[in-house]
């Protein structure tokens, strides 16, 4: 029959007892340390999931202003460019309409002086027919009638050419 030792049942007593005690005074000290620990780092890899988050963010922004940095900057060498342009066109065309007022101013003067040159031979040509006149003849007849009759032939003779 059955026997029943009590070694037996004092050793499952003291199994369990010290299952218990083992239970309070250390299985839940070290679940407690172990679920701090879990939280400490499931809170740590949070905090890096978020500053990862806002370190993407800032990349972002930092990326879009960068673009926004170089589309301003190619517009302003765009506009510089133009401005460039109309800056040169500017001093081309009163670089022309300067060449073209000498041009004029330098045609007038040579027409005055070619004028000038004309009255001035026109004269010493009357001086001297009149000269050779005299000494043709001998003696002058009337020194401004012959004068206004050689400028009248010398004024058809130069219109005629």
């Amino acid at each position: 029959m059955l026997t029943l030792n009590w070694n037996v049942f004092w050793i499952v007593f003291n199994l369990i007892v010290l299952f218990f005690l083992l239970k309070i005074f250390l299985f839940k000290p070290i679940k407690n340390i172990m679920d701090k620990r879990t939280e400490l780092i499931q809170g740590e890899i949070d905090s890096a999931e978020t500053k990862n988050r806002e370190a993407g963010e800032l990349k972002d922004k930092y990326e879009a202003s960068l673009s926004s940095a170089k589309e301003e900057s190619a517009q302003i060498v765009s506009n510089a460019k133009d401005r460039a342009n109309v800056q040169y066109d500017q001093i081309v065309d009163k670089a022309n309409a300067d060449a073209k007022q000498i041009m004029e101013q330098a045609h007038k003067t040579a027409e005055l002086d070619r004028e000038q040159l004309m009255r001035s031979a026109q004269s010493e040509l009357a001086d001297v027919a009149m000269a050779a006149a005299v000494k043709l003849i001998g003696e002058s007849v009337n020194d401004e009638s012959n004068r206004a009759m050689l400028d009248r032939y010398l004024a058809g003779e130069g219109s005629d050419r």
